[in-house]
């Protein structure tokens, strides 16, 4: 009788944790030990997006192994960002170097380094391993100007990602977009599977008078753009508040909400206030799992945005949260995987900059409940037939069932 497969996957935010990015692996290592693998995970103790509240099933309750490295500082995770990961790179080794030798190690990109340190305690075990490019290093540093192409350290960071990319039996990609940037590292074409990320949490909506968080929110009877999740370094702020600008003086009803943090959010609050928008741009912190239905159902219509250069390089999985749940979306930035999710899903797409196009358009879709319908209707059954967590997961099944058999 065959013995179980096994597998090792890292990931620095597992459970329990309320950020999307974490959940993701938490629906994977769950799908393979309720078939039957034998799973061990390496995460750290900090959580991202602190949960309140329930979390949800714990996955050892099915058998999943978690190693967790221990904490390193007390607080916010967004403090001593840089010593919390060279930590959990230095716990973490030990672990892929001396725990019992899985079939196939499987690393997330987050913490950036695991991807090669996963590559090099593959090579050392003589086992294959599996990239899930959630995002490109160091593309990503480069295109934010935290890093110089040209110079020493970044040529140096980015031969090591190259041979670690190289080495692995497989890459999962996002999108069309993403496997072009893969290709650019020499990632073997065949050596790339594309697998979208899928909406993560309850995909209940709860709207109206039901909805918990639209009356504290002075939200009643206001025509809500929601942007839900992540602000940072990747995504563009100012596109969706200059134009609010516009919009509000031809409507006063509508009204630009930010659900979330990040490192562009003090620059995205700033903004609001020079443009004296106070009445027409809110903020508001992360919500407990439990109001993410109360939260993304204060949406009228949906925002996801993008820096120039970064397509390819990261794909915020906002958009198909909102697809998944129905929620009319609209995408801000250059051409890319999201796009090409927004476009089929039904929703309208712009150009970094196109402020009176964009104002345009919320002026327009306030008034206009029949295109409003129509267009979550057609996101809903595109993410349903193309983009659904069983249709993911039975991907990744296959994945790295194929490459153990291999």
């Amino acid at each position: 009788m065959r013995s179980r497969r096994s597998i090792l996957f890292i990931e620095q935010f597992y459970y329990p944790e309320g950020w999307g990015g974490a959940q993701l692996p938490r629906d994977i290592t769950a799908c393979l030990a309720s078939h039957g693998w034998q799973v061990d995970v390496v995460c750290g103790s900090d959580q991202y997006a602190p949960l309140e509240g329930n979390p949800g099933p714990d996955p050892a309750t099915v058998g999943i192994r978690i190693r967790r490295v221990p904490r390193l500082f007390a607080g916010d995770i967004h403090h001593r960002k840089l010593f919390r990961q060279l930590w959990f790179y230095l716990a973490a080794v030990p672990i892929l170097l001396f725990a019992r030798r899985p079939d196939v190690f499987v690393t997330q990109t987050n913490p950036p380094l695991a991807v090669p340190l996963t590559a090099l305690a593959a090579l050392v075990r003589r086992r294959p391993f599996v990239i899930i490019a959630q995002d490109v290093y160091p593309e990503i540093l480069f295109a934010h100007g935290m890093l110089r192409r040209d110079r020493q350290p970044g040529r140096a960071l980015a031969s090591i990602f190259r041979w670690s990319y190289r080495r692995a039996a497989a890459v999962v990609s996002l999108g069309k977009t993403m496997t072009d940037r893969l290709q650019e590292k020499g990632v073997i074409p065949d050596r790339i599977e594309t697998i979208a990320n899928w909406a993560t949490g309850s995909e209940a909506l709860v709207r109206g008078e039901e909805n918990r968080l639209r009356g504290p929110w002075c939200l009643d009877g206001r025509f809500v753009v929601l942007y839900s999740g992540n602000l940072g370094i990747a995504h563009d702020v100012a596109t969706p508040i200059e134009a609010m600008r516009q919009a509000a003086r031809a409507n006063p009803n509508i009204v630009l909400v930010f659900v979330g943090k990040g490192s562009r959010l003090k620059e995205a609050q700033e903004l609001a206030e020079r443009s004296s928008l106070d009445e027409f741009v809110k903020f508001f912190g992360y919500v407990p799992a439990e109001m993410l239905p109360h939260s993304l159902g204060v949406a009228d219509v949906a925002l996801v945005t993008l820096q120039p250069g970064f397509e390819g390089l990261v794909v915020p999985s906002k958009a198909l949260g909102y697809l998944a749940r129905g929620v009319p979306t609209l995408y801000i930035g250059p051409e890319s995987d999201v796009q090409e999710f927004v476009k089929s899903g039904g929703g309208l797409c712009f150009n970094n900059g196109d402020i009176e196009g964009l104002a345009q358009a919320l002026i327009d879709l306030a008034g206009s409940h029949d295109r409003l319908r129509t267009m979550s209707e057609t996101g809903e059954a595109y993410y349903r037939s193309a983009l659904d967590r069983s249709i993911g997961l039975d991907r990744y099944r296959a994945l790295l069932e194929r490459i153990v058999a291999e």
